[in-house]
């Protein structure tokens, strides 16, 4: 029996006549905002680990980790041991990621860049339907970060490309940090 997903979340049998009740599962919308805003507050949490109180970060790399789909892509830009684009794959490339992030920053603030227009002030989300269900979600980042190991302090834009699977959690994401536009914060 194959399954058919509609835009609305309703999955139908294909094979069941229309007007059939019982093989109806219907799930809430996906809130990109939501998501996003959860996305965030769990990557800036991963700084919230201090070496002095725990030996390692696992309870916040867990947590994070928790979003993502087992079968998930996480892509970043180069990093001093890399040359290119750096993949992630799976969860135990999430968890990776997350973990050096908790061992390399010591407060993190990453957040949607808001627009101003006309006066008026928004966090934008762009999103889109994808055609195999779950959602896709684009937003402009700005981010400020402080490196645990010499304290210096930095801001750089960013944009982050999530592809949600139809029950939330994250099956694809692209992070870009504009590494030519950093500016170290002084005092």
């Amino acid at each position: 029996m194959a399954l058919v997903c509609s835009v609305t979340g309703q999955v139908k049998a294909a094979s069941e006549p229309p007007g059939t009740t019982d093989t109806v599962v219907t799930r809430p919308a996906l809130s990109a905002e939501n998501l996003v805003r959860e996305w965030l507050k769990r990557l800036n949490a991963l700084a919230d680990w201090a070496p002095d109180k725990a030996a390692t970060p696992a309870q916040f790399v867990d947590k994070f980790a928790e979003l993502y789909d087992p079968a998930a892509l996480q892509l970043t830009g180069p990093n001093e041991n890399q040359m290119g684009t750096v993949i992630y794959s799976g969860l135990e490339g999430v968890r990776k990621w997350a973990g050096d992030f908790a061992r390399t920053y010591s407060h993190s603030e990453y957040r949607i860049q808001e627009h101003t227009q006309e006066v008026k002030t928004a966090a934008l989300f762009h999103t889109a339907t994808a055609p195999w269900g779950g959602l896709d979600v684009a937003v402009e980042l700005g981010t400020f970060y402080t490196i645990r190991d010499s304290r210096k302090k930095f801001s750089t834009p960013g944009a982050a490309f999530f592809d949600f699977t139809p029950e939330g959690k994250i099956k694809f994401l692209r992070l870009f940090m504009q590494k030519d536009e950093t500016i170290e914060i002084v005092p």
